[in-house]
């Protein structure tokens, strides 16, 4: 099984085209090949605004997400702190469990 993960943002025409590139390359390789070729496309812009992060992985094992791909979600998800910066001061940091990870 081939698993391609690819994260674009903010060059919107750009990222579009090589992504295009990509995939229409790799789907020519497994053609070739003689694999089966099968693509899912991912939109995660507004998938983590609210939904918890441990809720989330929990779902992904559920519908047999496991191993790497898992592993992946897992640590993009883990050890996230945020902070808040007001004139005269700065909130300790806090753990990240839910929302947009940035």
């Amino acid at each position: 099984m081939l698993v391609i993960i690819s994260t674009v943002l903010y060059l919107v025409d750009h990222a579009q085209l090589t992504q295009l590139v990509q995939v229409l390359e790799c789907i020519g390789q497994q053609l070739d090949n003689g694999k089966q070729t099968d693509i899912i496309y991912l939109d995660m812009r507004k998938a983590f605004d609210r939904v918890r992060h441990g809720v989330l992985l929990d779902k992904l094992q559920n519908i047999n997400i496991r191993g790497n791909l898992h592993s992946w979600f897992s640590s993009y998800l883990s050890g996230r702190k945020q902070r808040v910066t007001v004139p005269g001061g700065t909130s300790s940091s806090l753990a990240v469990t839910s929302g947009v990870p940035q």
